[in-house]
């Protein structure tokens, strides 16, 4: 079964997602399109914190379904970390895809 996480952000708090299953890439989508998503994500355990509205971070725009695709994950670990950040209770879905 395919890596999938749900989930709704709690307005300028950084979420934390631990990718699992070793994918070969990530797809974040905007489920609601209250607010855009910004995205830290290095290939580690530990990725820089987000911040909204903040450069060097990806950003998922506010549109429903609108998504962006990490495809340097590492599949060698399971360790793989995502965090997420919006100004707004955003909904998103992360998924693997093998």
């Amino acid at each position: 079964m395919p890596f999938v996480r749900h989930g709704t952000l709690t307005a300028n708090t950084v979420a934390t997602v631990t990718v699992t299953g070793n994918p070969s890439a990530v797809v974040i989508i905007n489920r609601n399109a209250l607010a855009d998503i910004y995205v830290s994500y290095d290939g580690t355990a530990a990725p820089a914190n987000p911040t909204v509205g903040g450069n060097d971070f990806d950003v998922v725009p506010s549109a429903v379904g609108a998504g962006i695709v990490i495809a340097d994950i590492d599949r060698r670990t399971d360790t793989n970390v995502v965090k997420l950040i919006s100004s707004s209770a955003t909904s998103y879905t992360i998924r693997g895809v093998q």
